[in-house]
């Protein structure tokens, strides 16, 4: 179809499919990418003064990976959408839209995951059932996104004339990765649950209400129940969008998952920040215990000394969080 004839352009129309529901697809993305910069001017100050001047550490990359890495993918889905024009760029740029953004949502995850390891104090049992679900799930989350990639390969060569038009977006079919997603809220639920049980097991820790290492729980508690609910929603919403929405709608949750994913882990580090500064009077200090928790926590106990010039948990109450997200 690579002929302008009238016949072949009537057909690329056909092919395309609805266009008012392209232009409601790129409305939605658009909302995602005002909600990312909102966030990251709204966290940038606390980012100034708790991220910025502690020591480099893996955690701090992984921070700003995770804050960060979504510009990229914005960045490369402008490209595929409006950039691209023929078969061999929309093939490259969206496999590496798609690969960014899958490694994007994994070093999210990856904060999760390490929180959780954190609570459990580190628990060598704990990590085996981490390493054994990641293996499991992480290289056929890959295996997937790569089948999907290739099928789209063939899609952009047998519609030229669809992307010289109307872009790289029309051809592209990705229900394919529903497996990726759906390893995505098995992690969430997984996750929430072990922070849920991991309460009920030790409730003596968290009626200690001045004590850092209370703080510090309740805090991880806070936001691993409260953020992580919301990321579920969403991803229902997604699936429940490749399947059952318009082909033209079906992967248009896709980037503002990306986007809250990103936001409630970079919360999710800026709260247990604001809790160490808190509690530490130094700098030295807070690098030691700022790290999300990577050593294992004191022992719990309820006979922990109470320092009456400790703040509250309701200090980092996340009411203003939940409403900016």
């Amino acid at each position: 179809m690579d002929n302008g004839t009238p016949e072949n352009l009537r057909q690329a129309f056909v092919e395309a499919g609805n266009l008012y529901l392209w232009q409601i697809h790129r409305y939605i993305q658009v909302a995602s990418f005002v909600v990312l910069v909102l966030e990251m001017l709204e966290t940038l100050p606390d980012e100034i003064d708790l991220i910025w001047p502690t020591n480099t550490s893996v955690m701090k990359a992984v921070y700003l990976v995770n804050k960060y890495s979504p510009f990229v993918d914005f960045l490369l889905l402008v490209l595929v959408d409006f950039a691209s024009r023929s078969p061999s760029s929309c093939d490259l740029r969206f496999k590496v839209l798609v690969y960014c953004y899958l490694t994007g949502t994994l070093f999210s995850e990856f904060i999760l995951i390490v929180r959780t390891y954190a609570l459990w104090a580190c628990d060598r049992h704990m990590l085996y059932y981490i390493i054994f679900v990641a293996l499991m799930m992480i290289p056929h989350a890959y295996y997937v996104s790569y089948d999907m990639l290739e099928q789209n390969s063939a899609n952009f060569s047998a519609a030229k004339l669809v992307v010289r038009i109307f872009g790289c977006m029309p051809p592209i079919q990705d229900e394919g990765t529903w497996p990726a997603f759906t390893y995505l809220i098995c992690a969430e639920t997984m996750v929430v649950i072990m922070t849920l049980f991991k309460r009920y097991l030790d409730p003596v820790a968290l009626n200690e209400h001045q004590s850092y290492t209370s703080m510090m729980l309740r805090t991880m508690y806070r936001d691993g129940t409260c953020f992580w609910a919301i990321v579920l929603a969403l991803s229902g919403v997604n699936m429940l969008m490749m399947f059952l929405a318009p082909r033209e709608l079906s992967y248009s949750m896709q980037m503002p998952l990306r986007t809250v994913h990103s936001a409630l882990c970079t919360r999710v580090l800026l709260n247990l920040r604001k809790v160490a500064a808190k509690a530490s009077p130094t700098q030295q200090d807070l690098d030691f215990l700022s790290t999300l928790a990577l050593e294992p926590f004191p022992e719990y106990s309820a006979t922990e000394e109470s320092d009456d010039s400790m703040p509250h948990t309701e200090d980092f109450e996340l009411q203003e969080i939940l409403h900016q997200v």
